[in-house]
């Protein structure tokens, strides 16, 4: 064999290795899920028997949408119980806080007293007539039961966000709004890219994202995290444009959406309606992501039922293509389903994601 011939040989074949690396580069697998082990430790191995399972499939990281319980003790060691499973995914584990973590977290001794009932409500109220009062107006108006959810807050920064990884086995480096921002605190809300498509968290739970009129502790803290909410979302997709993202991907824990027809605003109904606690996320979403154009994925936990829809959908009639028709959701299961959703990207497809149940 010639020199000539030998240097064309290598030059094709490692031309050939370019651009099936660059091909694999554009597709690979993640996994997403939420509302899990809600009545621990009944749940404890089955939610093992899924990380086992998720592990076998190899993606290249799993997000946790938040739920890591049902009613429970908030308190640090019951984190880190949590944080114990986190560490059994054999690949990066990103999370993003629910509101049973520290929004709905109960006072350590009415926890203990409650869940030593057991059945329904009725049941509890039969076998511990005491219980009553927890599902009072009273009571609840003046949170007279509640922990402090600011402290749980701080504490699940403490124990999962200390440093600016993922968890799970082999952590990947994140970055963090408080690294980036003037929002400081906000240690939770991470971004990270694979392959051309961009991911974000930000913490937005259910039970109306801690917004009540009830309680003016409450009241602020959720103003100044809907504040860094938004200007993660806007970050986000100013990151996007800059650096030609093929797609975005933006995964938090309560669903933004409630049964029922919309309106030119969104197709689905926005839950708690204009204005409300989740209006501004809708809509920071909505307009950011139909300027940026390209596939967007929204991933939510909350309501416990596998979906995948396209409620900022609005139709404009037959010879007009849809708004906001590039916002896909992805609703994964909960409790007492703990499944999981494997997520396949492909940017070389217009659609880019595709959806898989995994138990």
């Amino acid at each position: 064999m010639t020199l000539l011939r030998a240097v064309l040989l290598a030059g094709f074949a490692l031309f050939g290795v370019l651009v099936t690396s660059a091909a694999d580069a554009e597709r690979f697998s993640f996994v997403a899920l939420g509302d899990t082990a809600y009545n621990p430790p009944a749940d404890y191995p089955i939610y093992e028997a899924l990380i086992d399972k998720i592990n076998t499939v190899h993606p290249a990281f799993s997000i946790h949408v938040g739920d890591t319980w049902g009613l429970m003790d908030c308190r640090e060691p019951q984190q880190r119980k949590v944080l114990e499973f986190f560490q059994r995914y054999n690949h990066p584990l990103i999370y993003t806080p629910g509101d049973n973590e520290w929004v709905d977290c109960v006072d350590p001794e009415v926890a203990r007293v409650y869940l030593d009932a057991k059945g329904n409500t009725g049941a509890i109220l039969r076998a511990r007539p005491d219980l009553a009062e927890f599902y009072s107006f009273g009571a609840n108006y003046d949170r007279k039961f509640s922990d402090d959810a600011q402290a749980r807050l701080e504490d699940i920064r403490r124990v999962f966000f200390a440093k600016p990884m993922s968890l799970g086995q082999k952590p990947i480096p994140l970055t963090r709004q408080a690294d980036v921002s003037e929002y400081h605190q906000f240690v939770e809300n991470v971004r990270w890219e694979r392959s051309g498509v961009l991911f974000a968290t930000i913490n937005v739970p259910g039970s109306g994202n801690n917004f009540t009129i009830n309680n003016e502790a409450r009241a602020r803290e959720a103003l100044v995290r809907n504040r860094a909410n938004i200007d993660w979302i806007r970050a986000l997709f100013a990151e996007a444009k800059s650096r030609n993202s093929k797609a975005v991907v933006i995964a938090m824990q309560a669903s933004l959406f409630r049964a029922g027809r919309g309106d030119d605003f969104t197709g689905t109904e926005v839950r708690g309606g204009s204005e409300g606690p989740y209006y501004w996320i809708v809509w920071a979403i909505r307009d950011l992501a139909a300027a940026y154009g390209k596939p967007v994925l929204v991933i939510n936990g909350d309501y416990h039922d596998f979906l995948v829809d396209r409620p900022f959908r609005v139709s404009k009639g037959e010879q007009k293509a849809p708004l906001y028709g590039n916002i896909t959701r992805l609703q994964v299961y909960g409790a007492p389903d703990l499944r999981a959703v494997r997520v396949d990207v492909d940017t070389n497809t217009p659609w880019v994601f595709s959806f898989s149940p995994l138990y």
